[in-house]
């Protein structure tokens, strides 16, 4: 962090009567030492405390209270919007031109955090919500606080920045005003799942239609509605939506829409009461999340409550029961209210996506409209009518067809062009993901352009849980990923690149079963905890992986180029694949029945890291007469794989060269001494190593199973008064070539 930011800054804020906090480096709360600091909003510390956190804090970063008084009845508050395409509509609501001197704001990573100025009675502090896909907006007052400019931005690493006037130079007293009916139109705004549609420009009559209605319900005037869907329509929009909303005004004002807020329910309480008459069964997963099972051909489909895909059915039965169509604001009451049903009158049951089951049965969601399952026992597998289990549908759920025996594995791997030993490799990963419940092994694809891997990944996503959302990118934190591992049974990750260490240990706790607890929102203290294990594909070029504890998770495949005059299209490939694909999915089912009939008496694969997932597999290898192989192939893949990760390693280059120098000194036998001590015979540091003993230490742990796989073993031997002792001792036979470059 910059040197001197709070001791520059804090003393210019003081003066202003403004009240700041130092901010806890590589964060954006206040440093942790400082307890209770809401309560320095009262009044500024006093010249003890000031001077304390002067010469303790100078180098920190520095944060304002918001809801200091700012004028006699008046105080500080902020708007923080996390999403670039709500800042031009959010301006136009709160009519905030950037050009004028009382603009007052800061940017950090992503949208804007405006400063403004609202009564100091009756104003709380909110969450405006975006309706999907759009972000959040923040309305922070008394005992929140905002980092501010050039403290640096915890995950950019760079300086967060002012826009417009700053907070400093600004008169507070000149600032725009907060109104209630702002922050009110503001929620109406951005609660519309109209405003996507309007944002993207494409068929904007009915979406621009129903949100008129809504500006006019909440009372906004024609200039402020026309401001808003001008800020709201792409720049390059040239359709004819501005030009016709003085008439869809207009028309919604004749319908009394002016007038009648609050006089909505009732249509809201008629589409909710059609839609439950309509439901089979209204329940919950017992964590917050409704579910509603509804008759669907000669089957039953189970939809989340807040599912696209339960709005549409809900919108139609409204249609046909009520003969008139459903706005937005009746539709989104009476969800709530069915939510609200299956919340708190429901039974609460296991929900599960595409893939059900414990260690004698599976049940496998099909995706049709009649809701057909296959279930799997030990005897072998049937499609059934009735589904055991309760399976709910994401975005983009797609159908798998009917199973038939006499399939062959060998026709697929003829359509990817696999050797034996990757198909192998393949074929483990497919067998495990098919278990119920984690943990499950990882596929790692590895393979230059034109290797074929991105397709071979969508095959195995089709085979398993076909989706329209065929490839994902990774996403950049471990809260996406939890909310994709919700959305979809099996994660087909494309293209992955360079990875932080908090996403690949992310990535370890899907694959083994684990979550994360995060606040619900932002302006309470609820915990809403997500945790999944899923099945998921990583592909990428090469070097994306480089974390022992990963690697042990992972199935290894590399993939060569694929010769040119062998290559077929895309089309020609997929089509070849459906033609083949209810056999084998025949021979797969086999397979995951062969593993529940010989589960019991399989003796876990102890050496690998993985051996609960690794027992399924060799519980289903009899059925496709492959005893060993399938294990077999996955121990010698990790092998080679950790090898030559590690080998490559920095510190495990610079432990041999260390091991060279003390050969050449005439020291024989392993480095035995403090890890200060091996910190500081690495001499000058260097690119890749720990920055400090202490990391060091951290190091030698993690990598310590993976090192002695490479000739490197590392013992910690009992600690004393003077630090950690280590005993590393290096296989001599692996320095020869390091011998030779010396």
């Amino acid at each position: 962090m910059s040197e001197g930011i709070f001791s520059r800054y804090a003393p210019l804020a003081w003066e202003r009567d403004l009240r700041v906090l130092p901010i806890e480096p590589g964060d954006k709360r206040p440093a942790k030492e400082i307890s209770g600091w809401p309560g320095y909003l009262a009044a500024i510390p006093g010249a003890e405390i000031k001077t304390a956190w002067l010469s303790r804090y100078a180098s920190n970063g520095w944060g304002v209270l918001l809801g200091s008084k700012i004028a006699p009845d008046h105080q500080l508050v902020a708007l923080d919007i996390d999403d670039d395409r709500l800042v031009k509509p959010t301006l136009a609501v709160l009519g905030i031109n950037p050009e004028d001197p009382s603009y007052c704001a800061k940017r950090g990573m992503k949208g804007l955090t405006v400063f403004m100025r609202a009564p100091k009675k009756g104003f709380k502090s909110t969450v405006i919500e975006g309706a999907e896909p759009l972000g959040n907006i923040d309305v922070l007052g008394a005992g929140k606080e905002t980092v501010m400019p050039p403290s640096i931005h915890p995950d950019t690493g760079k300086p967060y920045e002012n826009l417009g006037t700053t907070l400093l130079e600004a008169d507070l007293a000149l600032l725009p005003e907060l109104t209630k009916k702002q922050v009110k139109l503001l929620k109406v705004v951005f609660g519309s799942p109209h405003v996507p549609t309007l944002m993207r420009g494409e068929l904007t009559h009915i979406a621009g239609l129903e949100f008129a209605a809504q500006l006019v319900s909440a009372g906004a005037s024609d200039q402020e509605a026309e401001a808003l869907v001008r800020a709201l329509l792409p720049v390059d929009y040239k359709g004819d939506s501005l030009k016709e909303l003085p008439e869809w005004l207009s028309s919604a004002r004749d319908k009394g829409y002016d007038q009648r807020e609050g006089r909505g329910p009732s249509l809201a309480q008629a589409v909710m009461e059609v839609a439950v008459a309509g439901c089979v069964e209204l329940f919950n997963d017992g964590d917050r999340n409704g579910y509603a099972s509804v008759a669907a051909e000669s089957g039953v489909v189970t939809y989340r409550v807040n599912s696209e895909g339960f709005k549409t059915w809900v919108r139609y039965q409204a249609h046909k029961a009520l003969d008139r169509p459903v706005g937005a604001g009746p539709l989104l009451e009476a969800i709530a209210g069915i939510e609200a049903m299956a919340l708190f009158d429901g039974a609460s049951y296991v929900v599960n996506n595409r893939v059900a089951g414990d260690d004698e049965i599976v049940e496998i969601d099909l995706g049709t409209s009649d809701g057909r399952t296959v279930v799997i026992v030990g005897g072998g597998w049937r499609v059934s009518q009735e589904p055991r289990s309760k399976f709910a549908r994401g975005s983009g759920y797609s159908a798998l067809p009917e199973p038939v025996g006499g399939g062959k594995l060998s026709d697929l791997q003829e359509l990817l062009g696999l050797s034996m030993e990757n198909f192998l490799l393949v074929i483990a990963f497919i067998i495990n993901a098919l278990k119920p419940g984690g943990p499950f092994f990882i596929l790692l694809v590895e393979g230059e352009q034109g290797s074929g891997k991105s397709f071979i990944c969508e095959i195995i996503k089709r085979i398993l849980d076909p989706n329209k959302a065929g490839r994902l990118r990774l996403p950049d934190n471990e809260r996406d990923l939890m909310i994709q591992a919700k959305e979809y049974r099996h994660l087909n990750f494309d293209n992955a690149s360079g990875m932080k260490a908090e996403m690949s240990d992310a990535l370890c706790a899907l694959a083994t079963g684990g979550g994360i607890a995060v606040r619900k929102l932002y302006t309470d203290g609820d915990l809403h905890v997500m945790s999944f294990a899923r099945p998921f594909v990583l592909n990428g070029i090469s070097g994306y992986v480089n974390r022992p504890d990963l690697m042990e998770r992972a199935i290894p495949l590399k993939l060569p180029a694929l010769p040119e005059n062998t290559r077929k299209t895309e089309a020609e490939l997929l089509a070849a694949f459906e033609a083949i694909l209810p056999g084998l999915l025949g021979v797969l089912y086999d397979a995951v029945s062969a593993a529940l009939r010989n589960l019991a008496s399989v003796e876990p694969p102890r050496h690998l890291r993985m051996a609960d997932a690794a027992r399924w597999i060799k519980a289903a290898e009899p059925a496709l007469s492959l005893e060993g192989e399938l294990i077999g192939s996955i121990t010698e893949a990790q092998n080679e794989f950790v090898l030559e990760r590690i080998n490559d390693d920095p510190l495990v280059m610079k432990l041999r060269g260390l091991a060279v120098r003390r050969a050449l000194e005439g020291k024989e036998g392993p480095f035995v001494g403090y890890v200060a001590d091996l910190f500081t015979a690495f001499g000058e540091a260097s690119k890749g190593l720990p920055p400090t003993p202490s990391r060091l230490s951290h190091t030698l742990k993690r990598l310590r199973p993976a090192m002695e796989k490479a000739g490197v073993t590392v013992e910690f031997l009992p600690r004393d008064r003077a630090g950690q002792k280590v005993r590393v001792t290096v296989d001599r036979s692996r320095l020869e070539p390091t011998f030779e470059q010396d």
